[in-house]
């Protein structure tokens, strides 16, 4: 199932060092990441800080925020059902993700750069839905190109990561991992994302046979 939005709003949050946050002051514009142990709300010696500005003390209250903005650009999103997407493993879901962004990558021509993707859930007990969209500001169409050539896409990247011959219990920079991705890292897993893009191809009535 897939569903393409020109004008597809993303969320993108900061939520700091270990999920802790930054410290702005809504007086100076100062900020800084949260410390380890939370201050509390009365106001103590750990406000003190310096306006960037005018480099002069600021007696302003520090608040612990996390730090996000919206932005518009295109979007494609893909669900799955069926007894495939009866897995909620999430190192599968993640691994899926990746391969269908190098993928769509080699198979149109699109600067890796150019396009990113996230898994979002939907409510607990289903398999999360793949977003990919178009990591350029307002969007230029590359997602849409995916969704109009998704077999090509899909067979590209079983390909991937079906040929590459680090371990398939693991991944590296000719398969699934890059910079961008650094953090998944050890969720990323080549055999999972290979075997389950194998059966959906074959579900599919696209016949190709293991280590094609």
């Amino acid at each position: 199932w897939k569903r393409y939005s020109r004008y597809g709003k993303l969320a993108l949050v900061n939520p700091g060092r270990d999920n802790r946050g930054f410290q702005i002051c809504f007086t100076c514009g100062f900020a800084r990441p949260a410390p380890e142990r939370p201050t509390g709300r009365r106001r103590n010696r750990s406000d003190s800080h310096k306006n960037p500005r005018t480099g002069k003390d600021c007696g302003g209250r520090l608040y612990t925020r996390h730090l996000g903005h919206e932005f518009i650009t295109d979007v494609l999103e893909l669900r799955f059902d069926g007894l495939l997407a009866s897995t909620l493993n999430y190192d599968l879901w993640l691994s899926v993700l990746y391969a269908l962004l190098e993928g769509a990558s080699e198979t149109l021509g699109i600067r890796r750069d150019d396009l990113d993707g996230t898994l979002y859930r939907y409510s607990a007990g289903i398999a999360p839905a793949v977003v990919l969209y178009d990591n350029v500001p307002g969007g230029a169409g590359h997602v849409r190109r995916i969704a109009e050539e998704l077999e090509d896409v899909f067979r590209t990247a079983w390909r991937r990561v079906d040929q590459c011959e680090c371990g398939e219990e693991t991944s590296c920079y000719e398969c699934l991992r890059n910079f961008r991705n650094q953090h998944y890292h050890d969720q990323l897993t080549r055999g999972l994302a290979r075997d389950f893009l194998h059966d959906l191809l074959q579900a599919a009535g696209v016949l190709v046979a293991q280590g094609e």
